[in-house]
């Protein structure tokens, strides 16, 4: 016996994200991605340039070989964030210019 085919509707209902999946070469430019469950995920070699994560969380996550270079992150949460080795030059934290002072502290 054969398993019924999803219809259209409910292949269009599930998102495109979903829990423990590998995302390689995602592209995506001038997107908004609000509320995605990606629990368990891999996203690697993947860019989303001039994109907004609306109301995501990433607790837990690491981010490793990204860049962010020009992004903003604003009314959100960085409790116990940790940066290793990673360029801060130009980092600005509630306008106090953490890259520069950084710079100044260690001499690097």
């Amino acid at each position: 016996m054969q398993s019924p085919k999803p219809d259209a509707d409910q292949a269009a209902a599930r998102p495109p994200f979903q829990p423990n999946m590998l995302v390689v070469q995602a592209d995506l430019m001038s997107s908004t991605l609000s509320r995605g469950l990606h629990d368990h995920s891999v996203i690697a070699d993947s860019r989303y340039l001039n994109c907004a994560f609306v109301d995501t969380n990433f607790e837990g996550s690491s981010f490793t070989g990204c860049e962010f270079d020009g992004s903003i992150i604003e009314n959100s949460s960085l409790r116990a964030v940790e940066l290793r080795n990673c360029d801060v030059e130009g980092l600005v934290i509630n306008g106090i210019k953490i890259g520069a002072l950084l710079q100044q502290l260690t001499g690097r």
